[in-house]
């Protein structure tokens, strides 16, 4: 009888344990951070939409993210990831842009350290590659990149520049190339669509090609010098939307007519960009990589939660979308006040998917998982 008893207390003890355990919350645990090394700029520009899509998905997806900004300058940039990398305090992740193809070295450093890291917009090049090789190769710890399909957009942007009317065939259009960088390959992606379209559409006759340092002061004093000098323009391709508006400004003071005189595409999604896609003065603003600040924060968001994006691939590419005067005023009454928050970014995610085949980030996905 005593045995019984002793085994009955002990039953009554783990039922009281279990009874108060109940009334104890349970100790989650703490938010993974995630620290980004952002190249532009906090306050303007467009690497200031990617920190803002990437803030609002962290926040949504329960990450702690750290973003420190670079002004545009490459050495600081790599002073302050070296830094970041450096401390007994590091990340759970991080994030790198291969700006001016920095990004190898760092990347190393990263790994080296220990430091789970993916690269986006901007990744290695083919010749990095060559040395370091793909994701989750040489470099165990760089899990993936993500980059936009940058040769499409160059392509279309230069597709857009021939007017829609017949031309006569012996005619051309006298092409201003003006070119973000010679380094970035984001930048160079671009150019290598509109290559493509030189060959493809022999209308556009490229006069002159000028990297301008994606400033639209820069855009804007070289097309004004061109102007001046009485060369022949009937066209601007202008590797971003400031680099557009910089030179849409030029050929206003020259008194000629945008979208008429002179065609001008130009590529960020900007609002003031849209506001002349409508009114006729700007052919498109391609564009939408913004948001891979919000992508990337989904790719690490499966992850962590055991559906790694590597079934899709370590190298995603996600499209870009041209805004053009069939989708422009549709695009400003969802996402004109650019409240990224009220978009639910768990439905872009693997882990939520029926179908987890693949990411699906679209402007058509996007439009249908704004809250109302």
């Amino acid at each position: 009888m005593p045995a019984i008893n002793d085994h009955i207390r002990t039953l009554l003890r783990w039922q009281l344990v279990a009874i108060l355990l109940t009334f104890i919350p349970a100790v989650s645990a703490a938010p993974l951070k995630v620290t980004f090394v952002n190249p532009g700029y906090a306050s303007q520009g467009f690497w200031k939409e990617v920190t803002d899509t990437m803030k609002a998905a962290a926040e949504q997806l329960g990450f702690v993210l750290d973003v420190h900004y670079a002004d545009r300058q490459w050495p600081k940039m790599v002073r302050k990831t070296e830094h970041i990398i450096s401390q007994a305090d590091q990340p759970d992740f991080l994030i790198l842009v291969n700006e001016y193809q920095q990004g190898a070295r760092l990347l190393e450093m990263a790994d080296k350290a220990g430091i789970p890291t993916l690269m986006l917009l901007n990744s290695l090049t083919n010749e990095q590659q060559a040395t370091f090789g793909k994701p989750r190769e040489q470099l165990k710890n760089w899990l993936g990149s993500l980059t936009p399909d940058n040769e499409t957009a160059g392509y279309e942007m230069a597709q857009s520049l021939i007017p829609s009317q017949k031309m006569n065939p012996s005619e051309s259009i006298a092409l201003l190339t003006l070119a973000g960088d010679n380094s970035t390959p984001a930048s160079l992606s671009r150019l290598r669509g509109l290559n493509r379209a030189l060959t493809d559409f022999p209308l556009l006759k490229e006069q002159r090609r000028i990297s301008v340092n994606w400033s639209s002061d820069q855009a804007y004093k070289r097309t004004q010098l061109w102007l001046q000098s009485g060369q022949a323009l009937g066209a601007v391709w202008a590797a971003n939307d400031a680099i557009g508006l910089g030179a849409l400004k030029a050929v206003r003071e020259a008194g000629l007519k945008p979208g008429i005189d002179v065609t001008i595409s130009g590529l960020n999604w900007s609002s003031e960009a849209i506001k002349h896609v409508i009114d006729g003065q700007i052919t498109l603003t391609h564009g939408g990589h913004f948001l891979a600040g919000a992508w990337i924060m989904i790719m690490l968001y499966d992850y962590v939660n055991g559906h790694d994006f590597a079934a899709v691939s370590t190298e995603v590419l996600f499209p870009m979308t041209a805004i053009d005067q069939s989708n422009a005023q549709t695009y400003l009454e969802q996402f004109g006040n650019k409240e990224w928050p009220r978009i639910n970014f768990k439905n872009f995610s693997l882990s939520h998917s029926s179908t987890p085949g693949s990411y699906d980030f679209t402007i058509n996905k996007l439009l249908q998982s704004v809250s109302k």
